[in-house]
């Protein structure tokens, strides 16, 4: 396999062909061109850098950073990349090597450009290799857990739009943008809402499905009543059940052991150092391409 570098929209857009046949390949899907519109050729923070490898003439391997952006509560923001989109096909898979050039090539492009630091967060398959190869730094590990309150018939929410993106949390924190670009592009797919529920229950989520919703961020200052006001949340949406990490069940006042777990997929996010060391962060679910 022979490892090619390109650093420009541009570029990723040409080779737009040849990955959507390696993710039908890799994953027996179709690629969501809108999502990887949205990552690729339209992302406001910058261009992509991505390490496409070669068999001959057929894409074979695939791996990715896009720029990103941290922001502190004054709104001085930090850039970082996020680390996307590893794929190999089947035949390619036996074995470290393949893996190990497409990373190598990409980090190597990471350090010679000086970037401050990088962030993924990878699947089963791969969160070991980027552990034990890269030495990658585990910060959060969580699964998502499913919960319906024990009376489905709670009255409706007081809800409010935040007034903005953000959820109070700690103050030496970096958190995702709280601009209307960050939430216009992260909205293109499924509309992202942020609003305070009850005048307790800071929260950000998306309706899936009209039925589930799924929590990406939530902040209380009184988590005995959190179970109370997501519930009433779920009446005031018509979603029947909701969706969470188990960080974010616990900072809402639930205990992820007494909740239904959703599968065994496990959200784990890691970081690399760079140029700089990873400052303080939230972890919420839109720092995820996958939410």
């Amino acid at each position: 396999m022979k490892v090619k570098l390109i650093a420009s929209a541009a570029e990723a857009r040409a080779a737009l062909g040849d990955v959507t046949a390696l993710f039908q390949s890799a994953f027996g899907r179709e690629l969501d061109m809108r999502s990887w519109s949205d990552y690729y050729f339209e992302n406001p923070y910058g261009d992509p850098i991505v390490a496409l490898g070669y068999s001959d003439d057929m894409l074979v391997g695939h791996y990715a950073l896009v720029p990103q952006k941290l922001v502190d509560r004054a709104g001085q923001g930090y850039p970082y990349y996020l680390g996307i989109s590893l794929m190999l096909h089947p035949q390619y898979r036996k074995g470290f090597l393949a893996f190990y050039e497409l990373m190598n090539t990409a980090l190597g492009a990471a350090r010679a450009r000086e970037l401050p630091f990088l962030l993924t967060f990878p699947n089963a398959n791969s969160f070991q290799l980027i552990e034990h190869g890269f030495k990658w730094q585990m910060m959060v590990e969580t699964g998502l857990y499913n919960w319906r309150p024990d009376r489905p018939d709670q009255e409706w929410a007081q809800v409010v739009p935040l007034g903005s993106f953000g959820l109070s949390g700690r103050p030496d924190e970096l958190d995702h943008p709280c601009d209307a670009t960050y939430r216009e592009w992260r909205s293109h797919a499924i509309p992202y809402m942020a609003e305070l529920v009850n005048g307790r229950l800071e929260i950000i989520y998306k309706l899936l499905d009209g039925h589930l919703l799924m929590v990406l961020d939530a902040h209380t200052a009184q988590p005995e009543l959190g179970a109370h006001d997501l519930g009433a949340l779920l009446a005031y949406t018509g979603a029947r059940q909701a969706r969470m990490s188990g960080v974010h069940a616990s900072a809402i006042g639930l205990d992820p052991a007494t909740m239904e777990r959703h599968t065994d997929y496990s959200v784990r996010m890691y970081s690399l150092p760079i140029a700089s060391e990873v400052p303080k962060l939230r972890f919420g679910l839109l720092l995820s391409d996958i939410f």
